[in-house]
């Protein structure tokens, strides 16, 4: 474990190889929050605002359930037209 040193202002330096592996660049924004004991910090990403729906909780917990049911292979496989069909009935 590498160690940080906080400046006179309470800022600290996140170093290079840490931001390159992040992909963190001037700029970027960071959020925080304080975990027994520990700052834990984490890269923001932006979402446009039309797309917001889909990271709500609701939402996350649908998908997650639908990769869950993919991965234990409860799922079919329709060829285009049969797909369509089932679509419209």
């Amino acid at each position: 474990m590498k160690a940080l040193t906080i400046s006179s202002k309470g800022q600290i330096a996140i170093p290079k190889e840490v931001r390159d592996s992040l992909h963190i660049k001037e700029g970027d924004r960071l959020v925080y929050k304080v975990d027994r004991g520990r700052i834990v910090l984490e890269p923001v990403v932006s979402v446009p605002r039309s797309q917001s729906y889909f990271w709500s909780p609701e939402v996350q917990k649908k998908v997650k359930k639908v990769d869950e049911n993919f991965k234990a292979g409860n799922f079919r496989t329709l060829k285009v037209d049969k797909f369509v069909k089932e679509l419209k009935e």
